[in-house]
């Protein structure tokens, strides 16, 4: 692609083209290559059935061919909204193989995002099974661009999925070349405005992130990975089946999220490492449960308590791992490495990055000031410019500048870094309220409470929480003295349900008769959170 294809999407080029030291080029490679080194090895386990890398090679082959028939090219959108299961990560890398985009699809999502989503990536083909249907068919109408929907749970209306998985492997077609530096991913994440942004990666990207990881000693190549968090979350698809297939080690989908069942499948499974969100982790501790001996966990998606730390190493002997990261990194910027860190601390960036605090105008604070987070690529040593930022806001040119402007990437984080290189986060954007390790954006939910005749302003704040992290709190002031209260608070959690996904409806109800104000008539939050606290 040259700089106007980039430009046309609005999108920047990467700013340089370098290969990750002594690793593969490309997500589309690595199936092949797997097959090639280990073919009989254990690739994929999603509880229904367990599949080879010679076999992940065949389904894989067999799902690009499919969509090379369908009409899919390099640089089509291909969409996806499935539970964990095989085939959502055979989906993903029969897109890869053929240069398209992958556009992961939270299931859980209401109608309206994923509405939205579809749109605005422009999506071709979407993969989903019959749960969905009656929804998406509502959809359809408003999105021209979806010429194919194939439910995989179906023989009616499952694109030949069920016959081609089915059928003895065909020699594939002969493959374009992959620009690893091509579009390849749309991750879309809510910016504080709640409307979701759809943050686009490159295969290098993601390949960056797997090779990466493994040499600086985050994760064991050899380990047997699992997950039961959604791999439509394609940050979860690059630290799960990106990262083990590189290594030609298998993943394991879990069978559940409740935390025992969970526990007892890693034991049987032989499952040695893990990630949990924190309320996961909160789970662990209550229930008592002991770990298989070997089990390595981990915690991200939000921050971990400090309580929660030490309760954790009190009960299994070892500290659980946190990191940060964003999606717009992708996924881990900052991680202890082989340390403990620090009270508050999430961890020393990455070796192959570099870090900055910078102030409002750009400019790097004190160590121990806080400012806003941002990285770029490492300028000297083996892994010098290798890493490329995103290419920024799919077709959003003006986010996507001020995203890159000045040669980093701006996380819009703030954070401060000690003499030591220990990275604090002092708040994850100003008005993020980090739910169970979800990302709860207040003017989403503010969009829809503003909605009601009896509402005359709302504001949505963040409250602590040992086992969620944060909680969240509408506070709402009525259009009328004479509202009755209990019945509005009732009519707008059902309002809530029914627009919103289940982890954003407000956990609290609180009525004002004003809210707190600034001069120019603005909301003060600062104020509302402490009076939501009980703070002084």
């Amino acid at each position: 692609m040259t700089d106007e294809d980039f430009r046309a999407l609005g999108l920047q080029a990467p700013p340089s083209r370098i290969n990750p030291p002594g690793g593969p080029c490309d997500v589309a490679s690595l199936i092949e290559r797997a097959c090639a080194l280990a073919p009989d090895a254990q690739a994929l386990d999603d509880t229904r059935r367990q599949l080879t890398f010679q076999q992940m090679a065949d389904a894989v082959a067999a799902a690009a061919m499919l969509l090379d028939a369908a009409g899919v090219r390099s640089g089509d959108r291909v969409a996806a909204s499935l539970g964990n299961e095989a085939n959502l990560v055979i989906a993903f890398f029969a897109a890869m193989q053929l240069g398209a985009i992958w556009v992961g699809i939270n299931k859980i999502l209401p109608a309206t995002d994923k509405r939205y989503i579809l749109e605005h990536s422009g999506a071709k083909v979407l993969i989903t099974d019959s749960s969905l249907r009656s929804q998406i068919d509502e959809l359809r109408p408003a999105l021209p661009a979806l010429t194919s929907m194939w439910l995989l749970d179906t023989d009616d209306a499952d694109g030949g999925w069920a016959a081609a998985m089915a059928a003895e492997p065909l020699a594939a077609p002969a493959r374009a070349p992959i620009d690893p530096f091509a579009p390849a991913v749309i991750m879309y994440t809510s910016g504080t405005t709640g409307v979701p942004k759809g943050v686009v990666h490159s295969q290098h990207n993601m390949i960056v992130v797997a090779a990466a990881s493994f040499a600086h000693g985050l994760m064991q190549p050899g380990a047997r990975r699992g997950s039961c968090l959604p791999l439509t979350i394609t940050n979860l698809m690059i630290l799960g089946p990106v990262a083990a297939f590189l290594s030609c080690s298998p993943f394991l989908f879990g069978v559940s999220a409740k935390i025992g069942p969970l526990v007892e499948w890693c034991r049987e499974k032989r499952v040695e490492t893990i990630s949990l969100v924190p309320t996961m982790v909160y789970d662990l501790l209550q229930a008592d449960l002991d770990l298989p001996d070997g089990l390595i966990l981990g915690s991200g998606g939000a921050p971990l308590p400090e309580v929660i730390r030490e309760a954790f190493i009190k009960r299994y002997g070892y500290h659980i791992t946190t990191s940060y990261g964003l999606t717009e990194a992708p996924t881990v910027v900052a991680h202890p490495m082989d340390a403990v860190a620090p009270e508050g601390a999430s961890g020393r960036v990455l070796p192959h990055l570099k870090l900055s605090i910078l102030d409002i105008d750009g400019k790097p604070v004190p160590a121990g000031t806080v400012g806003e987070v941002c990285v770029s690529a490492i300028e000297t040593g083996a892994w010098a410019h290798v890493y490329t930022p995103p290419l920024g806001y799919w077709n959003d040119a003006e986010k996507t500048a001020a995203l890159l402007r000045g040669g980093v990437v701006h996380t819009g984080d703030h954070g401060s870094v000690d003499p030591d290189g220990w990275l604090t986060i002092a708040d994850r954007s100003s008005e993020l309220i980090l739910r169970g390790g979800s990302n709860v954006y207040p003017a989403e939910i503010e969009r829809v409470l503003h909605t009601h005749d009896d509402v005359a302003d709302c504001a949505i704040v963040g409250k602590p929480d040992l086992r969620m992290g944060m909680l969240t709190v509408a506070c709402i002031q009525t259009a009328r003295d004479d509202v009755d209260q209990d019945q509005l608070q009732e009519d707008l959690k059902a309002l809530c349900t029914e627009r919103l996904v289940r982890y954003k409806v407000p956990d609290e109800w609180r009525f004002l008769q004003s809210l707190p104000r600034n001069a120019m008539g603005k909301v003060v939050k600062p104020r509302l959170r402490e009076m939501v606290t009980g703070a002084s």
